[in-house]
């Protein structure tokens, strides 16, 4: 098979720069990753204006320039961390995994798993490494699973998915005939992961953020397929290399309700419930996302071609190869 000459240009310099990455010490690598997120931010000044947008009419715009300057940079310069975090996960351990803040929750989510009559769904944005929560999860014995999208390139496909194959996480192709595939693992007791903050304009429309977003009510959908809870988690970067998770209280669809009522009921509390923890932290957010959600206009439930839009689709990798056009607890550090 013929490949395109671009696509054997990116292929090998992904390859080539995962390489350099895995063979350094991880500060190392996200010492490099601090220069390039430095220089593509401040001096190539990359999506920088569109970010401070967007940053302001979340927050209001009588938010101080400082403010708005360094919730961006933060955001941006852990986007690139994320990436080189990705590149790493198959150098990820058990071990290394309980070592992390965030592994205080795998008792909880064990304990869940165990009182669940069926299995249940994960929805995190894109927040702190929402990649490495995945990971972690299945490293640490979680029956995860989550759908993802082929790549362009089919050459960074087949490199992704071997890398993939260093984890128990089961991956399923984004397609339309796979849904009743999905109901059916939830109801064997396995855990679905799901990115819900993500712009599609079939979706619902929900408050978020501070505004109106509109996106797919994928997550509300298969909960009441399966009869499952959603606990809503959010991931924060603590410093350069530690990662913290905070689980929120489950959300349950209402068997005797209206369906598409009851959609909208599930995904606004979800959304409210991300939303007011993003607040806390703006500069953990993904304000880059190209699918960004947020004063969208949407449509009822009934015009939606899919009901879920995107999920883990390793986004760590997306931005190398795509760049992008972020228990409830309040006491994180601010970072400056």
């Amino acid at each position: 098979m013929k490949h395109k000459p671009a696509h054997l240009i990116e292929y090998t310099a992904v390859v080539t720069l995962g390489g350099l990455i895995r063979i350094l010490p991880l500060r190392a690598a996200l010492g490099l990753g601090w220069i390039a997120a430095a220089a593509s931010h401040f001096i190539g000044r990359v999506h920088v204006e569109r970010t401070h947008q967007r940053i302001r009419e979340v927050l209001g715009e009588n938010t101080p320039n400082k403010e708005v300057r360094r919730i961006a940079w933060i955001a941006w310069r852990n986007l690139i961390f994320n990436a080189i975090e990705g590149f790493r996960f198959t150098k990820l351990t058990p071990d290394a995994v309980r070592k992390q803040p965030m592994a205080r929750l795998e008792q909880d989510l064990k304990r869940i798993c165990d009182e669940c009559e069926n299995g249940f769904i994960l929805a995190t944005p894109h927040m702190g490494n929402w990649e490495i929560a995945a990971v972690a999860g299945d490293l640490l014995g979680l029956p995860l699973f989550s759908i993802v999208r082929k790549q362009r390139n089919p050459l960074i496909n087949d490199y992704i998915n071997k890398m993939r194959q260093a984890f128990n996480l089961e991956l399923i192709f984004k397609e339309t005939k796979m849904w009743h595939g999905v109901v059916k693992r939830i109801q064997e007791g396995k855990i679905m992961a799901v990115l819900p903050d993500i712009n599609n304009r079939r979706g619902i429309t929900v408050d978020y953020l501070n505004g109106k977003a509109t996106i797919a009510p994928g997550a509300a959908y298969f909960a009441q397929m399966a009869n499952c809870p959603i606990y809503p988690v959010v991931v924060r970067r603590i410093g350069w290399t530690q990662h913290h998770a905070t689980l929120l209280q489950p959300i349950y669809p209402d068997p005797e309700a209206d369906r598409t009522e009851d959609q909208q009921r599930i995904m606004q509390q979800l959304m409210g419930a991300l939303s007011e923890e993003i607040l806390k932290t703006p500069e953990q957010y993904f304000w880059h996302n190209k699918r960004w959600c947020v004063g969208m206009r949407g449509s009822k439930i009934s015009d939606c071609r899919f009901p879920i839009d995107d999920l883990w689709v390793c986004d760590a990798f997306r931005v190398i190869l795509d760049p992008p056009e972020t228990r409830s607890v309040d006491h994180f550090p601010r970072e400056r």
